[in-house]
């Protein structure tokens, strides 16, 4: 250990600026992120064995050890927006991270720079639209008198409540239409910029050879870009339990709620809603993260084992 030391040592003195442009992010997620964890006068993560009450300090709080969690365990709403959270992130993983790898090819074929330069303004310009914003647009859309049900009605297809419906389909379909709608263009430029940094002798070495499009695409885009999607796929499985607070609290009511409760507004119906419960809240948030880091380590060994760097 004595002799890896120093030679550690080495290697962050030689990429020192690397690590100097790193702080800012370290600070960031310290100060923001791990210190509140263990706020002496809030508790942190220990409220979670705690039983909170207003107007007690942290000390004077009675100690439940797992209580909370085992109530958690116990209700059937947790289980249900449990089960809604995996099945919304597995449904991400398949319709929509491919998108915007998609994007970024198609975007990449362009000839033209200004019709290329026009595109990405159109696909990332949602990214800078709030959830309520969206949602407001989704509603004056699918509602009963919207466009949608107006153009069903003139092909003879009875009309759709979008958005109070509890089928499954109908919500799925919008949580997952709306987030591609929003996301995918933003997502796109991470692999534009990896697709930038390819050798374009590749290319012409590849036309040379009598290759197509297609034929550029597959053996030189997409290995040019996949790097970027192990990585960005491992953070994504790391956050299977974390998918998007707003969209869903902005699209659930009270019609759809067993079908797209999801964790995150589980939580905050607990802490904040009727109930009032932080240290429940707590409890099912910690129970949330201690699930995503699982998840990432095995995300990022899988990945390893695949063959791929992975992302450490």
């Amino acid at each position: 250990m004595s002799k890896r030391f120093p030679k550690l040592l080495r290697k962050m003195y030689a990429k020192r600026y690397i690590y100097l442009i790193l702080l800012p992010v370290l600070a960031y997620y310290t100060i923001f992120s791990y210190a509140p964890m263990f706020n002496p006068t809030t508790g942190g993560i220990l409220l979670a064995f705690r039983h909170f009450r207003f107007n007690t300090a942290f000390t004077d709080m009675e100690w439940v050890g797992l209580r909370w969690f085992e109530l958690m365990w116990g209700r059937p709403d947790f289980w249900n927006a449990l089960r809604n959270t995996f099945i919304l992130s597995f449904g991400r993983l398949i319709f929509e991270f491919p998108m915007p790898i998609i994007i970024a090819i198609l975007l990449n074929e362009l000839r033209r720079n200004s019709t290329k330069r026009i595109f990405q303004t159109v696909f990332t310009f949602p990214h800078f639209i709030s959830w309520i914003i969206v949602i407001s647009l989704m509603r004056d859309m699918f509602q009963i008198a919207g466009v949608v049900n107006s153009f069903l009605r003139m092909i003879d297809v009875e009309p759709i409540n979008f958005m109070a419906s509890p089928s499954v389909t109908v919500n799925y379909l919008l949580v997952f239409l709306s987030n591609i709608w929003k996301s995918a263009g933003w997502g796109a430029i991470i692999y534009l910029a990896s697709i930038s940094g390819i050798d374009p002798q590749l290319y012409e070495a590849t036309a040379v050879d009598g290759g197509n499009r297609w034929h550029k695409i597959i053996h030189i885009t997409w290995p040019g870009i996949r790097p970027t999607a192990v990585v960005l796929l491992i953070l994504q499985c790391g956050n299977i339990l974390g998918i998007g607070f707003e969209q869903i609290f902005n699209l659930r009511n009270a019609i759809n709620r067993d079908v797209i409760e999801i964790l995150d507004t589980y939580i905050w119906a607990m802490g904040f809603g009727g109930t009032m419960n932080q240290s429940f809240a707590v409890a099912a948030g910690l129970f949330r993260s201690v699930v995503n880091l699982a998840l990432l380590l095995s995300a990022n060994k899988v990945a390893k084992l695949l063959g791929s760097n992975g992302l450490f």
